[in-house]
């Protein structure tokens, strides 16, 4: 199994400019984590705002954070983040649809578990009209009693972290 979170840039698939991941196994009915992946990527495309408004990733950020790396530029041509996939059966997401809309042509897996789908009838959250919604990752975790930092939100790394912690307190089993 992998929890995967991206940052992207546009909804362009494969326009990653941070991608987290770490892959489990489950040891006596507990999750393991075995190995991680975290890398910055560059965007073919000009900065969006709306994307730089949630993450705050820059191009001169991104740079920053890759401090001179010798992986590739750009997601789509990571073969070493394919390669950490390989073989994995289960793929695991907070909004598991917008990191498939990413993966498309790049990695595939046999099964899907959606955090936030997955919790929609047990956190009960509420939008606007009053109707039960799709719970975003901090009302998930307000739910199940996890901390949370507003201010570590939309990074790739902790928002695996977060769903990492969600899927324990779920006792969801594979």
């Amino acid at each position: 199994m992998i929890i995967i979170d991206f940052e992207t840039n546009t909804m362009n698939p494969q326009d990653v400019i941070e991608a987290a991941a770490v892959k489990l196994e489950l040891v006596n009915n507990e999750f393991k984590v075995v190995d991680k992946f975290h890398r910055y990527y560059l965007s073919r495309y000009p900065v969006n705002p709306y994307s730089y408004e949630v993450h705050r990733l820059t191009p001169e950020k991104i740079l920053a954070h890759r401090n001179g790396a010798s992986y590739s530029s750009y997601f789509s041509e990571d073969l070493e983040f394919i390669e950490f996939c390989r073989g994995v059966k289960t793929l695991i997401a907070h909004n598991i649809n917008f990191e498939l809309r990413h993966l498309e042509g790049l990695v595939r897996f046999e099964k899907h578990f959606c955090t936030m789908k997955e919790n929609k009838n047990i956190v009960k959250a509420i939008n606007r009209n009053g109707s039960i919604k799709n719970p975003k990752l901090d009302e998930t975790c307000l739910f199940y009693g996890i901390d949370f930092d507003p201010l570590s939100y939309h990074s790739a790394t902790y928002d695996v972290s977060k769903t990492y912690e969600i899927l324990k307190k779920m006792n969801k089993s594979f």
